[in-house]
């Protein structure tokens, strides 16, 4: 009996769905010392039971089923048409009984055909398919047994008569018991025939019976047993196959999954923010669309681990990173670059809904308090840029939102956007804060506003020149990350 398992994976993307190697194996145990568990193969063994199988490999038993019914209707379907057509062999064979022997025949189709319907049509034939097959089998061996022993020449009939027994052991989904009692039903039949034939049976007629009948019983239990056995030392082989490629892909779908996640915050990681940057700004490109980007900081991240420890500050950052992935619509990334730097990939957006985001990122962030903190101590600095069509580049796009980025954490608690170009004094020969930490790709970016947590730009001092802009009024450059 093949049997193909029912191959259908759904690796999950969780914790503790893949076996730890260090757990001992369960032991092996068989029918009698308790049935196996559903999933749990390991508790299988060559000499299990086919309902320890089923129930252990979910949807073998409906697999099997449906191989059974498709048997018994192969099976019914035949018989119900050749049991008709031996009325040729009676005319050769017994001529002077075959109006006799027709109406038997007829009179044997009506509960075959019967069990045939309920084998296609009715749920009983889904339930039960064995019991009906071998109900088919069970009237041609009556019919047939009545039949041999009123012949003179019973060799073709038990000829006959035995290619149902041989079916059943080497062909039928079936398990040997239904093969043992289908010969104990020939046999019967055969002892009740004998019995009420008018005439004595011949001494080589019963020899005739014993080798043919005997031969064929013997035979097919054998040929039952041992191809059941095969059959499941295979699916015993097959199931932990399975198994093992299930624990495979669940193990290769957790390391995909952590090769692309910060293990920290569980967001994405640089290696996966990369690739889906590029990919955004790539369909930007191809489409015409638009895609934003807003980075930010956590203000003071030394501090706060200075005073609350590297486990305040990754409380911290646990909490920052709940609130983006909670407020971002479906299909941004939120994702964690390194440090206490934070991104939001926004596809589709355009610089109106990146700031809309951003500082509602801002605000929300100030009511955060982690253990220990108190209220309003945890702020951010957010960097808005988008780009669109022929000038989504990741690079470009990265850039000026880490220009506006750094814009804002001079004054920190801020989001920082190209909305609006302000002029910007500038003393020759002294290098803006942009040009002294990064290429700036717009050279009029250094200038830009600020939004402070009152929603108002930051003026730009005209009185001190001989400062950039960005700079302190003792004209050292800010810092690229200043308290971080």
């Amino acid at each position: 009996m093949s049997i193909a398992l029912f191959r259908r994976l759904s690796v999950r993307r969780h914790r503790g769905e893949v076996p730890s190697g260090n757990e001992p194996a369960p032991p092996r145990v068989g029918l009698s010392a308790g049935r196996a568990r559903a999933g749990d193969t390991d508790q299988l063994t060559a000499r299990s039971s086919l309902r320890d199988m089923t129930a252990a490999i979910p949807g073998l038993r409906e697999r099997l089923i449906e191989r059974a019914r498709g048997a018994g209707l192969l099976v019914g379907s035949a018989a119900v048409v050749v049991v008709p057509l031996w009325t040729v062999v009676d005319s050769v064979l017994a001529p002077n009984q075959v109006g006799t022997f027709l109406v038997v025949r007829l009179a044997c189709d009506i509960p075959m055909l019967l069990a045939l319907w309920a084998l296609w049509r009715l749920p009983v034939g889904r339930r039960q398919p064995e019991r009906l097959t071998y109900l088919i089998l069970f009237v041609i061996q009556g019919e047939v047994a009545w039949m041999a022993l009123r012949v003179q020449d019973v060799g073709y009939y038990l000829l006959g008569f035995t290619v149902a027994i041989y079916l059943s052991g080497c062909v039928l989904v079936a398990r040997p018991r239904w093969t043992g009692r289908l010969v104990a039903v020939s046999w019967g039949s055969l002892l009740v025939s004998a019995l009420t034939t008018p005439q004595p049976l011949r001494v080589s007629e019963l020899v005739a019976v014993g080798i043919y009948v005997g031969t064929a019983s013997l035979v097919a239990v054998l040929a039952h047993v041992r191809r059941y056995a095969l059959s499941n030392q295979g699916l015993l082989t097959r199931a932990r196959l399975e198994h093992e490629q299930k624990r495979t892909a669940v193990l290769l779908a957790r390391l995909e999954r952590l090769s692309h996640e910060d293990p920290l915050t569980g967001l994405a990681n640089r290696r996966r923010w990369d690739g889906e940057l590029a990919e955004a700004c790539d369909a930007a490109r191809t489409h015409g669309g638009s895609v934003g980007v807003v980075l930010l900081d956590l203000d003071h991240f030394k501090m706060i681990n200075d005073r609350y420890g590297h486990g305040g500050g990754d409380a911290a950052l646990r909490d920052v990173a709940a609130l983006l992935a909670d407020r971002v619509r479906e299909g941004d990334l939120v994702a964690r670059l390194g440090g206490d730097e934070l991104a939001v990939l926004m596809p589709g957006a355009d610089l109106d809904r990146a700031e809309q985001l951003a500082e509602r990122l801002r605000e929300e962030a100030t009511r955060l308090q982690p253990p220990g903190f108190s209220t309003g101590e945890l702020t951010l600095s957010l960097g808005v840029a988008a780009a669109s069509g022929a000038t989504a580049f990741p690079v470009e796009l990265m850039s000026r939102a880490d220009g506006q980025l750094y814009r804002a954490k001079i004054t920190r608690n801020a989001v920082a956007s190209p909305r609006d170009q302000l002029p910007c004094p500038r003393q020759p020969g002294l290098p803006t804060a942009a040009e002294a930490v990064r290429p700036a790709p717009d050279p009029m970016d250094h200038c830009l506003p600020v939004r402070t947590a009152d929603d108002r730009p930051r003026p730009v001092s005209r009185t001190a020149p001989a400062a950039p802009c960005g700079a302190s009024r003792a004209g050292g450059v800010v810092a690229r990350r200043p308290g971080s």
